[in-house]
């Protein structure tokens, strides 16, 4: 079994580019979830940062089929579209930029194949390395395989807080 999970931050336009980069070079169909409530909507075409605009968490999914689009919540959907890939998507909000994350697993070769062309684009475009802080205490640890792009660097430096998905914490960028 191939599990892949890329945690980082990016801004809206970077993922939204990076989306249509990789759904175009390999073919992927790209499926829109929001997670509360649930819905799916197919991408025709180019992703757009307006087709995110909704509340709430949301994951873009790759498919190399078209997918199933009879699931009832996002467990179902990933049991009727074996070897999706997720992009769940981490925006910028008033208390933060917060974390994006790309998951997959399979035990298909050619479903991995994809997926690890799809990763290595994502780490083309991202750096590696951040601190994680606790807010309480101070107290710091290194996060080496935490990544982000130039994008979620230049908010950082301009004193936008960067969050993770879950928890107190907060990542500093050293680079």
């Amino acid at each position: 079994m191939k599990k892949i999970m890329i945690q980082f931050h990016a801004t809206l336009e970077e993922l939204v580019g990076y989306v249509n980069s990789v759904s175009s070079e390999f073919e992927l169909f790209v499926t829109v979830m929001v997670l509360k409530p649930f819905s799916l909507k197919e991408i025709a075409g180019e992703l757009s940062v307006e087709a995110l605009n909704f509340d709430g968490y949301i994951r873009i999914i790759f498919t190399t089929q078209k997918p199933s689009m009879d699931a009832t919540s996002q467990n179902n959907f990933f049991d009727l579209n074996q070897g999706a890939i997720g992009l769940l998507i981490g925006r910028l909000t008033e208390q933060g930029l917060k974390e994006s994350a790309l998951s997959f697993m399979s035990d298909n070769k050619e479903e991995i194949a994809i997926a690890n062309k799809v990763a290595l684009r994502l780490k083309k475009i991202t750096k590696a390395g951040a601190i994680a802080v606790d807010p309480i205490n101070g107290a710091e640890a290194n996060a080496r395989t935490h990544r982000y792009t130039e994008g979620a660097k230049a908010l950082y430096d301009e004193g936008v807080k960067i969050i993770p998905l879950a928890g107190n914490c907060f990542f500093k960028f050293t680079n």
